[in-house]
């Protein structure tokens, strides 16, 4: 009896809770920001992302309201006042073990060499159940904060690659060229490379040790006397 009144329990338990979630749905937030097409035409004004349907929500001066999709738009994105930084978003391929290629919006998290982007993750247990409105799913900054809505990968140019996957998919192939340094940088800052924050921070230190290079390059190269 007590095991059949525990289970009943849960049961009410998280139907009210599921019925006080649907009864909240949160409104979109609308940033000032840009739309880029394809053609290479633009649009200003008030937007709203979608993280489950990818799409972007567009909203005109007389309140009409316009959605497109990776099919139309090649990028978007809106100074987010709340963090101080101009969030972009960008149609990516992307290929999966379990889906064929296809095309997605993919928010910029870091520039360089090696980007860093980020999608929504595929949605599992509670949160699939419960969180079904896609209006849960427009982009606020709790959402956007929290590094567990997200799967992170390292945009080589060619590829998209997971960062779950990190030593296999991105360090092995692509940033051996600086070994040495980096292990030194990561026992300098300890820094748990087995952690998203510490791959991000490695990551943005590749990036920067091939900017310095770059640059140094560059100047040796101006230095240089031409021959006649």
């Amino acid at each position: 009896m007590n095991y059949r009144y525990l289970v009943t329990s849960i049961i009410v338990i998280v139907f009210f809770q599921c019925l006080s979630i649907k009864a909240s749905v949160p409104k979109p937030i609308w940033q000032t920001g840009k739309i880029i097409f394809w053609d290479k035409t633009a649009l200003e004004g008030d937007i709203c992302y979608n993280w489950l349907t990818e799409m972007v929500l567009f909203r005109t001066k007389d309140g009409r309201m316009y959605t497109y999709s990776t099919n139309q738009v090649s990028q978007f994105g809106w100074f987010d006042f709340s963090i101080h930084k101009y969030r972009e978003f960008q149609a990516l391929i992307h290929e999966s073990d379990q889906a064929p290629a296809k095309q997605a919006f993919f928010e910029v998290c870091q520039d360089g060499s090696l980007a860093v982007v980020r999608r929504l993750k595929p949605r599992r247990g509670f949160r699939k159940i419960a969180f079904t409105h896609p209006a849960y799913y427009s982009d606020h900054p709790a959402m956007a904060n929290n590094p567990e809505y997200f799967e992170y990968f390292v945009n080589d140019g060619d590829h998209l690659r997971s960062l779950d996957r990190f030593y296999t998919e991105v360090y092995t192939p692509l940033m051996t060229r600086y070994d040495k340094q980096l292990k030194k940088y990561i026992d300098t800052h300890n820094i748990n490379d087995r952690l998203l924050f510490g791959r991000l921070v490695l990551i943005n230190q590749y990036n920067l040790m091939i900017e310095q290079d770059v640059k140094t390059a560059s100047t040796k190269g101006l230095s240089t006397p031409q021959e006649d």
